[in-house]
């Protein structure tokens, strides 16, 4: 295995145990990954710049909420998660629906699993040129682009255009990516333009369907897009822990683990 991409795997899990019991010393984690306190040192020193945990003296303690930051398109990955999340996203889209789609790799995920699903007769709004292109390419459905500007090294395009594009038309169901999501302040994103495109979509959509990996739970961004209990489901994956289970079973949000 690639040394960097076993450091991305442990890092994730580092996160992933904090969260769970709250607290961990360096000795422990070092001796459950078998490496060096140093190097377990220095995993907490990035996580903890990135704002997922929080050092103290010989170890690290959970962050009460954590902070995401966005990623360019090529950084982030196409998870077993996504895929999993995604799948579970299809059964609830219907015959001759008509479906907004969001832009991000979790929606892409959708994309991909969407046009090897037996439905036939759909109609699709999205302003993610390689979502419209991919569906167009690969099925019959009908698919509508709302024009913008494309953003620079992303494959959507954005601006005040595009939000009062969409003013204009009334959908189904809407598939949502979120950065972040935190049971008090609900769902989030670091760009601000990005929240208000995903907060128009919630606005012309009858069903509002979050796609949220259970690494982006108990975090938040720098702009919120929708509160915690707006959208009608939210599909995670199996790692959610029970505490964060417990947490969105007091919201009135169906919760769906993929």
């Amino acid at each position: 295995m690639d040394d960097q991409l076993y450091a991305e795997e442990r890092k994730q899990s580092i996160v992933k145990i904090v969260n769970e019991k709250h607290r961990m010393q360096v000795t422990e984690l070092a001796e459950l990954f078998n490496v060096t306190g140093s190097t377990i040192r220095n995993d907490l020193r990035e996580l903890e710049n990135e704002g997922l945990v929080t050092r103290t003296h010989g170890g690290v303690i959970k962050r009460e909420f954590q902070r995401s930051v966005e990623t360019i398109p090529k950084n982030r990955a196409f998870t077993n998660e996504k895929y999993r999340i995604a799948e579970r996203a299809v059964r609830l889209i219907e015959e001759n629906d008509i479906l907004a789609i969001d832009t991000g790799t979790s929606c892409r995920a959708f994309a991909e699993k969407l046009i090897n699903s037996p439905l036939k007769h759909l109609t699709i709004l999205t302003y993610d040129l390689e979502i419209a292109l991919l569906i167009s390419e690969k099925t019959n459905y009908q698919v509508q682009v709302i024009g913008g500007t494309i953003r620079n090294g992303y494959p959507y395009v954005s601006g005040s255009s595009v939000a009062l594009g969409l003013a204009g038309f009334s959908v189904d169901k809407v598939i949502l990516g979120t950065t972040s999501f935190d049971k008090n302040y609900g769902h989030s994103t670091p760009n601000y333009e990005t929240a208000e495109m995903k907060k128009s979509l919630i606005n012309i959509s009858r069903i509002k369907i979050v796609l949220c990996e259970s690494n982006k739970i108990n975090q938040r961004s720098f702009k919120q897009f929708a509160t915690p209990d707006e959208c009608d489901y939210l599909i995670t994956d199996s790692q959610i822990t029970k505490e964060q289970q417990t947490d969105i079973g007091g919201l009135n949000v169906n919760v769906l683990i993929a």
